[in-house]
């Protein structure tokens, strides 16, 4: 593999700033990265990390998601959505450690993918798809499984275990899973391969 020039790094880093950027942008302005609906939310901010993954590699996507978990754990100690929100996203088992895998995860898929088929937008297809899953099964699974209880009398639902807010976390996983491949796919694949094309040149 051949060694980078100061430039592609200087290139690199710009990128890394500008999507990290964004990201800190999404998550603090009202209505930009969250679509809320009841005590769920659709996110949007997974679109930059998997931009970055696509055109940075894993550790791109990474660190992306590092500061997507980070923002959203200090959104939810100093402006939480919701008192229970704010107990929830406070928790970097839930706030960080998703996000970070579903960066990494992205930028792994989409390198695999290109390098063996040179296929980048299948890759980049491929990688929101896994994304946004890791994202979604991580942080609902999470939520699930640490504050079920609380979560379930918040929602005003009774049952935890194979209830009523089983069926409920199954289908937020549905709606939000899909919502987000498909806003993923739509945006991230264009706009990753425009990226690609300038760090070409």
């Amino acid at each position: 593999m051949a060694k980078k020039t100061t430039i592609q790094k200087n290139l690199e880093l710009a990128q890394l700033a500008l999507l990290s950027a964004i990201i800190i942008v999404m998550t603090f302005v009202p209505y930009v990265g969250y679509i809320s609906y009841g005590m769920l939310s659709i996110t949007l901010i997974h679109i930059p990390v998997i931009i970055g993954a696509c055109v940075l590699g894993a550790k791109g996507g990474s660190i992306l998601g590092a500061v997507w978990g980070i923002s959203c754990i200090i959104k939810a100690v100093f402006a939480p959505p919701s008192p229970l929100e704010g107990i929830i996203f406070k928790n970097p088992l839930i706030a960080l450690i998703p996000r970070v895998i579903a960066g990494a995860m992205a930028g792994i898929v989409f390198s695999l993918i290109a390098n063996k088929t040179e296929k980048k937008n299948i890759g980049s297809i491929i990688s929101s798809l896994v994304a946004c899953i890791c994202n979604t099964v991580f942080v609902m699974g999470g939520i699930y499984l640490l504050y079920g209880a609380k979560y379930g009398e918040e929602l005003g639902i009774a049952s935890v275990n194979f209830g009523g807010l089983t069926k409920y976390i199954l289908a937020a996983f549905g709606i939000n899973a899909v919502l987000e491949i498909i806003v993923g796919v739509a945006v991230s694949v264009p706009i990753s391969a425009a990226l690609r094309k300038i760090r070409i040149k």
